[in-house]
């Protein structure tokens, strides 16, 4: 029979792994996205809280004189209870990431290549002109409009010069 102190870092190792395999479920939710993963979603983060007690009560049981057997295995049993249902969240997770995209998917990127290649025409019809809307003096210094644009600085009025002088 192992000693109480192996039995201990082995269970702290497992809830480690718990809590790694939640973090990758999470990512690979998020991945998925909705509406298919907001099933998902609301099952992982209940399983996070779960997580959170079980580290909580495993913390609490460390203190001295309060380890006993019967906490002992109700830890054990939430801890199983957490990886079944990570399993059956993974398994859900990855029928999900299989399956065909939605036709929300394929319409946004459908859109998404429209509009580049709109882009993309006007480029080349109006060969470096901008657009209506777009202003040229947007993001350049006094420097750059003057060599572009041959702008010069308004000569000042002679009336703000006599009462500079005075």
């Amino acid at each position: 029979m192992k000693t109480s102190s192996s039995q201990t870092t082995l269970f702290a190792e497992k809830i480690v792994v718990t809590e790694e395999k939640l973090d990758s479920l999470e990512i690979e939710i998020a991945d998925i996205g909705q509406p298919a993963g907001a099933n998902l979603r609301r099952r992982l983060d209940a399983l996070k809280v779960e997580e959170y007690a079980l580290q909580r009560n495993f913390s609490e049981a460390q203190e001295p004189g309060k380890d006993t057997p019967h906490r002992r295995e109700q830890l054990e049993a939430l801890l199983h209870h957490i990886e079944r249902e990570e399993a059956s969240l993974e398994h859900e997770a990855d029928f999900l990431r299989q399956s065909a995209p939605s036709s929300v998917t394929v319409a946004a990127e459908a859109g998404s290549r429209f509009l580049a290649a709109i882009g993309r025409g006007m480029k080349r019809v109006l060969k470096g002109h901008r657009p209506l809307g777009r202003s040229v003096f947007v993001n350049h210094s006094y420097d750059t409009l003057v060599t572009r644009y041959g702008l010069r600085r308004p000569k000042a009025n002679p009336d703000e010069e006599e009462n500079k002088q005075d």
